[in-house]
């Protein structure tokens, strides 16, 4: 099993990690506050640590913070970060013009490179993490990307621990295209679904699994 740091507490980070509990992995959610936060987790026996001891002692760290927050935390624990899988599961939505570049590549910016960074569950609700399929049973896509073909098999993994389709899209420079659907799935939501942020994105072709 993997120890997974999650540097965040907000909702995404609350659901990825209820998930790999169930799934039998070693949580650690990192927080600036991690006494008061660990109440307000609604999580049973979460352990809440500080930012740099959610770190050092992950195999997989989990940046599970605002955009603006992402490359300054992957800049700040930059040393700590080496060697591991980073897991970028930031949003910029509409703050990158034209989306010319994906969020994801100012956090490798701040890290000094790709190597072990994985963008990923960045169009994905937290209301689906854990939720039921729908009633074939099919959920929400994970999409990946990344630099790091090894990174990028052990993210795919924890994906399907979740009981989600991964769906590879090539290099990291390619998360732009994801970062551009999130704003577009927020649109769709709210316009075809009463925004109750409990849908997602599924990839269908003929002949494709």
């Amino acid at each position: 099993m993997t120890t997974i740091g999650i540097i965040g507490t907000g909702s995404m980070a609350r659901e990825l990690g209820k998930g790999w509990l169930k799934a039998g992995h070693t949580v650690v959610f990192g927080s600036r506050n991690p006494d008061s936060a660990g109440a307000d987790l609604g999580i049973a026996d979460a352990e809440v640590r500080g930012h740099a001891e959610a770190i050092e002692g992950a195999d997989v760290v989990v940046l599970a913070v605002p955009f603006s927050e992402a490359a300054p935390t992957a800049r700040e624990h930059r040393d700590r970060l080496s060697g591991k899988v980073i897991i970028d599961i930031s949003n910029p939505f509409d703050k990158l013009a034209n989306n010319e570049r994906a969020g994801a590549e100012y956090t490798a910016d701040a890290l000094g490179g790709s190597t072990g960074l994985v963008a990923a569950f960045k169009d994905n609700f937290a209301a689906t993490i854990n939720a039921p399929g729908a009633a074939d049973g099919r959920r929400p896509d994970v999409k990946l990307a990344g630099d790091d073909e090894e990174a990028k098999a052990a993210v795919a993994a924890l994906a399907a621990d979740l009981d989600h389709r991964v769906i590879d899209c090539g290099p990291l420079h390619n998360a732009r295209f994801i970062d551009g659907m999130v704003s577009l799935m927020l649109i769709l939501d709210e316009k075809y679904c009463g925004f109750t942020m409990k849908t997602g994105w599924r990839f269908f072709g003929l002949g494709f699994e």
